[in-house]
């Protein structure tokens, strides 16, 4: 069951329990209790807000958030990532959740009016990046896009935040995703079976196959393991990488 966030309502509750706690006291009391309640509302309002988006950063999927344009919280998502894969670091957080913002203001619909929640979603992303997944993330912001006609310019924008190898890489992937007819280098090796590497049969479903990629991703992510010395490291970041183009090589064939 979806969980649909009524801010109004929570600030309407408080507002009415803030001003009976009020009406005790009188006039003033009741006035004070409105204005108090207003603020407590709102604020719950966004704690609420803000729990179901950092769900849907760990865990992409259907949601029912407030986006304003469908998508927005992946393509900022998207972005964060993007940039966090520079290396060194050349942007602060915040200078590059204003960066993020400014792109989708640039490529969505809903232009400026958008921008202060683009940043809002790029610093709650920064939040979760150990567990940002670009690949359910591209596949998210796809689903939630694709009757716009626009994946093409979406996955150009995401392209031209990249800076450094790695960051042009991630980028390449997403952009080519969203736009089939882009033509970039293949980043999997392509004498691995992908089947093989994620271990599932070339008859499992599409779900299977994305849950699969699901379980073994959080299992070998660097950045989920502690108390590793550099070669154990060295050797799950190697396995995480070869299942990661092992779910690329695979959805791209399902795609066609």
């Amino acid at each position: 069951m979806k969980f649909k966030l009524k801010p109004q309502k929570y600030t309407l509750l408080f507002v009415l329990l803030f001003a009976a706690g009020g009406y005790f006291l009188g006039i003033p009391g009741m006035i004070t209790g409105i204005v108090l309640g207003y603020f407590v509302g709102g604020l719950w309002a966004q704690l609420g807000s803000d729990r179901v988006v950092l769900a849907y950063f760990e865990n992409p999927g259907p949601s029912s958030f407030n986006e304003e344009d469908p998508g927005l919280a992946a393509f900022c998502a998207l972005g964060v990532y993007i940039i966090s894969r520079a290396s060194p670091k050349v942007l602060e957080d915040d200078a590059a959740a204003a960066r993020i913002a400014g792109g989708a203001v640039s490529v969505f619909p809903r232009g400026k009016k958008i921008g202060p929640l683009a940043e809002s979603f790029c610093r709650l992303a920064f939040t979760r990046l150990s567990v940002l997944n670009p690949d359910l993330l591209t596949e998210s912001m796809a689903a939630r896009r694709r009757s716009e006609g626009d994946l093409a310019l979406l996955g150009s924008e995401l392209a031209s935040m990249a800076m450094g190898r790695e960051a042009w890489q991630e980028a390449l992937y997403i952009r080519q995703y969203l736009d089939p007819s882009y033509q970039a280098p293949l980043l999997e090796n392509p004498g691995e079976d992908p089947w093989k590497v994620l271990g599932i049969s070339k008859s499992a479903s599409y779900r299977e196959v994305k849950s699969t990629f699901r379980r073994l991703a959080l299992e070998f992510h660097p950045d989920n393991q502690s108390g590793l010395n550099d070669a154990e490291q060295k050797t799950l970041s190697e396995g995480f990488i070869k299942i990661r183009d092992a779910y690329r090589a695979i959805s791209r064939e399902i795609i066609k």
